[in-house]
């Protein structure tokens, strides 16, 4: 009887991420110009120099995937911008959640959680017939957007009130005409690529 009951617990505290969604570190190294010894990858993109860090990635006990990296944004003076990119994927590989935190400086930033968009109801059904709208846009590209949306609006906040003559802030920084517009492209090209190597 002993002999019986434990083949019977074992599978049930056996993890289920047998099944869950997994992520490929290598080839999304391999996109960013290939990981470094110290794992990581520096490249250039949208005319700036960046560095992404191997991400991190660990599973909740139902198979959810929190997958996050960090990117900086390299500069000539030592100065530039540090960001943390979280990504939250259902075991399904379907992107639930999605975060970026950042420091400029002695400034910080942070866009909120931004959570998976419900889906849309059902539309009443008129003289006999049912409709469902149609989403015009993914639910995953309109996370991916709202994130950005974000990201620009807490990045005017480094420069609101400052007069229109003020240089970009990363102009300022760097001394070499990198724009605020290109941390945003940068990140972006990282969420992009994250989402691409994601996998059941």
């Amino acid at each position: 009887m002993k002999f019986q009951i434990i083949p019977l617990l074992a599978s049930l505290v056996l993890p289920s991420t047998a099944f869950a969604v997994s992520f490929d570190t290598e080839s999304f190294g391999a996109r960013l110009n290939g990981w470094k010894k110290d794992r990581t990858a520096v490249y250039s993109f949208t005319d700036a120099k960046y560095r992404t860090h191997s991400p991190t990635i660990t599973f909740s006990p139902s198979g959810t995937m929190f997958l996050s990296t960090q990117v900086d944004m390299l500069a000539l003076s030592g100065k530039g911008a540090v960001c943390q990119v979280g990504l939250t994927i259902s075991p399904a590989g379907v992107l639930e959640g999605a975060q970026i935190k950042g420091s400029i400086g002695n400034k910080s930033l942070d866009t909120g959680l931004i959570r998976r968009p419900e889906a849309p109801a059902a539309a009443v059904p008129s003289e006999g017939t049912s409709t469902v709208p149609v989403r015009l846009v993914s639910a995953t590209d309109e996370m991916i957007t709202e994130l950005f949306v974000r990201f620009d609006t807490e990045m005017k906040k480094f420069t609101e009130g400052k007069g229109t003559l003020r240089s970009d802030l990363f102009s300022r920084m760097s001394g070499n005409n990198v724009k605020s517009a290109d941390l945003s492209g940068g990140l972006r090209h990282n969420v992009n690529l994250m989402l691409q190597y994601v996998s059941r």
